[in-house]
Order: C-alpha cells, then sequence, then structure tokens
C-alpha cells in the first residue's frame, strides 16, 4: 500500500511540474519569453558583431590613462591642488594642497571574507560575509574623501572637488586651507608628527 502511495505522489509530482513548466496544460502560459529573448538577443549580437566588429588597437589611452595617474598618485614629490566647491557655486571656497585624495571608506585588507557553513536543513555551502575594517568595525564611512598636506595636516571631506597637479585660475581669488597660523594649530600638527612619525 505504501508503495503503491508513493508511485501515485510520484506521478502527481511530475504532472505538476511538467503543467508548471507549460508542456501539458494549455491553459497555463508557458515561461519562454526570456528564452525567446535571449536567443534573439543573442542572434542580434551575432549580426552586429559580424557586420560592425570591435576594432583591433595597438595601443590603448584609457590603459595608458590609468598607468599615468597611477604613477602620479603613488610619487611623493608630487602634490595636487584639491579645489573644494559649494554646490551651485562656481567659484571654489578654497583649497588644499594633499598628497593623494583618498576614499574613507578604504582599507588596507579584504573587505569581504568567505567563510564555510550550513544554509537551511543540511545544506552546506560557502558564503561571503562582511569583513571588520582594522578597528574592528562593520560598514562604511560616508561618502567622503581625505587626504595629506605637504606638512602632515590630515584633511578629510564630502564637499565637491577639482584636483589638479598645477594651480587653477578662477573668477576670484582662491586662498590656500589648513595653513598652520596659530600657536595651538603648531601644537596639534606637532602631535600629528608624532603619531605618524612611524609611518615610512
Amino acid at each position: 500500500m505504501k508503495r503503491l502511495l508513493s508511485m501515485i505522489v510520484m506521478i502527481v509530482s511530475i504532472g505538476y511540474l511538467m503543467s508548471a513548466d507549460g508542456c501539458t496544460d494549455d491553459n497555463r502560459p508557458r515561461n519562454t519569453s526570456a528564452k525567446d529573448e535571449q536567443a534573439k538577443t543573442e542572434l542580434n549580437q551575432q549580426g552586429l558583431n559580424s557586420t560592425q566588429p570591435p576594432p583591433h588597437i595597438t595601443w590603448s589611452l584609457e590603459r595608458d590613462n590609468l598607468i599615468k595617474r597611477t604613477l602620479l598618485q603613488n610619487d611623493r614629490t608630487v602634490t595636487f591642488y584639491m579645489y573644494v566647491f559649494i554646490e551651485g557655486v562656481a567659484d571654489p571656497i578654497g583649497y588644499y594642497q594633499v598628497n593623494k585624495v583618498s576614499s574613507v571608506n578604504s582599507q588596507l585588507t579584504n573587505t569581504q571574507q568567505v567563510i564555510s557553513g550550513q544554509w537551511g536543513s543540511g545544506y552546506h555551502n560557502e558564503f561571503v560575509v562582511p569583513s571588520p575594517a582594522e578597528d574592528g568595525s562593520y560598514g562604511t564611512n560616508g561618502e567622503g574623501v581625505f587626504g595629506f598636506t605637504p606638512e602632515e595636516i590630515y584633511i578629510e571631506t564630502n564637499m565637491h572637488y577639482v584636483t589638479s597637479t598645477v594651480p587653477l585660475t578662477f573668477n576670484k581669488p582662491v586662498v590656500r586651507l589648513a595653513v598652520i597660523n596659530t600657536d595651538e594649530g603648531a601644537k596639534a600638527l606637532a602631535n600629528t608628527k608624532k603619531i605618524l612619525s612611524g609611518v615610512k
């Protein structure tokens, strides 16, 4: 009796799956739109690749730009002029001289970890989970950027900005920001340099 019931359940299950796939039940919509569209897209792309093939280039300006940018941003002798703006205002409120503009979300270690675990009942697999930052916290730090001036002043901002390797000209004179002109500022800078003295 149990064997007969098992066979009946199996037959009903197969029939349900076939009807769900649109194979046996004409009243159910056939789920073939995605496959049809994929086939048409592939056929169209093959035609375009034949009539308008991608050009063969021997020199990439994109790679050239990336190489130059990497060299500039990793050279200690280069200083960037970073002009910060208020949205809607044409002229910058001032500029910083920085060694490099970095994202506040950059990390020295990987931002994700791969772990093994069990999902559901008996299903074992590997999963990607967020990795903590160097300070032990999780999440992002917003959309800001940061950098260090030649004097080792740390600056951080989330304002719009433009960077250049030479001073830029605007309608109005632009003042340099992060300039030490008080004893309090000099003491704060001295403390910063003390903390950073171990960084080569």
